[in-house]
């Protein structure tokens, strides 16, 4: 159980109502909100760094949803996990290539700039200071801009991981499932 309420538009400053009219589909608001919504300035903010990311990056769309897919698997986020399966099919990739994520390094689905990328982002998940040999392949493959973006992407989407564990917020849907069998 959700360790915070989920927010609705009417407990959130009237001036701030334009970002929930952004957040909200279909009349539902995704629970991630609803809990950040607690602190209605700092969820505006958060999307805003999470907008820019996404944009300025420097991956495609389906490059980058392999970043945050593989970032969820490290952190054991549930629901960043269930969430970005739907965002990243909905970006062209396939079931095959998602679940293929927890076992990238045999894999060969994923190309060798897929690789380096994957490399950078597990790296960057068992420390602050990634080896060298793992920039140095990355650095083979993306231009220092994206470099950048690649980098902060993770760190964001660990900071989400970390706000969505600790405040034990719950997918909307029953869970797909870590093998896309849910």
């Amino acid at each position: 159980m959700a360790r915070l309420p989920l927010v609705t538009r009417k407990d959130i400053p009237e001036s701030l109502h334009y970002v929930w009219y952004r957040i909200t589909a279909d009349g539902k608001t995704p629970n991630i909100f609803g809990a950040m919504g607690n602190n209605p300035e700092l969820l505006r903010s958060y999307l805003r760094l999470g907008n820019g990311l996404w944009a300025n990056c420097g991956l495609d769309l389906p490059t980058r949803e392999l970043v945050i897919l593989r970032n969820a698997i490290l952190r054991h986020s549930i629901y960043e996990w269930h969430q970005h399966v739907r965002i990243g099919r909905s970006a062209g990739l396939s079931d095959e290539r998602i679940v293929a994520l927890h076992h990238w390094r045999e894999s060969g689905l994923f190309s060798e700039s897929e690789k380096a990328l994957l490399g950078w982002v597990d790296a960057l998940g068992a420390s602050d200071h990634p080896p060298a040999d793992a920039y140095d392949a990355l650095a083979l493959h993306f231009d220092q801009g994206t470099i950048v973006g690649v980098t902060l992407l993770s760190a964001f989407y660990a900071m989400t991981a970390a706000f969505l564990g600790s405040m034990e917020v719950e997918t909307e849907e029953p869970f797909v499932g870590w093998e896309l069998n849910g």
